[in-house]
């Protein structure tokens, strides 16, 4: 006896499904259209089916394979700053502020990769892995929709923080959480569901090194120039800020909750977000960290930009924090141009006024070239 091969298999497989729909036809000529559509369907998925179980079936990737699915990209920032607080001295600077590397590795349909290096002057010395992640995409739909699993090194789905100025808003200060992570998704034609869990850098006092923090987040973008969405995490001090000056004092976690809203509207752009702790930290921490003044941290920023050319936008900004680096408001506007398709060159003035003895009103302008590729 000899054994068939799978090419007949599935030439008889395909000649039984045309077989089946052209005899309904000749019998109902009415319901000939909707069988051929759902035919075509079957195949579709037969043939998607085997392609996934062929790419497995082949063996490890090479170096060599890989070359033309990899992306490179990066980012270098060069900053001039000048400021003044009232009452106290001016000081300048001139900085190589931010350099980024970064691979997009993509495998296949259903595996990629990504790593980012980060320096930053008086964060990063020599040079740190900001994110390296393994994306894994289910080859097959789950009820309509794209499953995956994203785990590594990486910036969890908890608050937006998009922005059309150079310097950080507040609300990424508060909540910007890079943990080693595991993120599962879910997305539909006009949202992202996802939720992950790590294992945070502060623990409450007494709690074991454990996987006892988590992160959820839906984004919604009901057209291409609206989205908005919401997020929540275990402990708002697993932020990279450190609210938490003395773990031993820190007792219970403080869950945070973020909410944002991103609109295109012709040439001008809105960026709204709100972040907050949704309960009280222990009265025993304020003031043993720099930021933590008070015991329900929070901010809010408000940004619109109008963009006349695709080289020129104008944006302000206007914000503020409460029981966050002695309740900061903070307001400036800036004016970027695209000198080269690459390069970006713009200038910011911030002001900012904060409660306390250190809280003068502070007068910030800095001005930045940047090269992105």
């Amino acid at each position: 006896m000899y054994r068939l091969s799978r090419k007949f298999y599935t030439a008889a497989l395909a000649a039984a499904l045309l077989i089946c729909p052209i005899t309904a036809f000749a019998s109902h000529p009415g319901d000939g259209n909707s069988e051929i559509e759902n035919l075509k369907r079957r195949i579709e998925t037969l043939e998607a089916e085997r392609a996934a179980e062929t790419s497995a079936e082949k063996s490890p990737l090479s170096l060599g394979s890989l070359a033309d699915k990899i992306a490179v990209h990066g980012l270098i920032e060069v900053e001039a700053m000048y400021n003044k607080p009232q009452g106290g001295d001016e000081s300048s600077d001139l900085a190589l502020a931010t350099v980024e590397l970064g691979l997009d590795i993509q495998a296949t349909d259903y595996l990629g990769g990504h790593i980012l290096l980060l320096w930053e002057e008086g964060e990063t010395e020599p040079i740190d892995v900001d994110e390296a992640v393994i994306s894994l995409t289910y080859p097959r739909p789950v009820w309509g929709m794209t499953a995956g699993f994203t785990g590594g090194k990486m910036y969890v789905p908890f608050g937006k923080f998009n922005s059309f100025m150079i310097t950080d808003p507040l609300t990424l200060d508060i909540g910007e959480t890079n943990q080693s992570a595991g993120l599962l998704t879910l997305e539909g034609s006009k949202w992202l569901l996802q939720a992950g869990a790590f294992s945070g850098e502060t623990d409450t006092a007494g709690d074991n090194d454990t996987i006892d923090g988590w992160v959820a987040a839906l984004e919604i973008q009901p057209t291409e120039q609206l989205g908005f969405g919401v997020s929540l995490i275990s402990d708002l001090a697993e932020s990279d800020i450190e609210l938490v000056g003395d773990e031993d004092f820190y007792r219970e976690s403080v869950m945070g909750a973020s909410a944002w809203l991103s609109w295109q509207i012709g040439q001008f752009g809105l960026e709204a977000e709100y972040l907050t702790a949704l309960d009280r930290f222990d009265a025993d921490l304020i003031g043993l960290s720099e930021d933590l003044t008070g015991s329900r941290p929070s901010a809010w920023n408000l940004e619109l930009a109008w963009m006349p050319s695709d080289r020129w936008q104008v944006a302000g900004r206007y914000e503020q924090a409460d029981d966050f680096q002695n309740d900061v408001t903070r307001y400036g506007a800036s004016a970027s141009y695209g000198l080269f398709e690459h390069a970006v060159l713009a200038v910011e003035y911030l002001h900012s006024d904060a409660k306390g003895p250190e809280g003068a009103p502070d007068h910030t302008v800095t001005a930045q070239l940047a090269f992105e590729f």
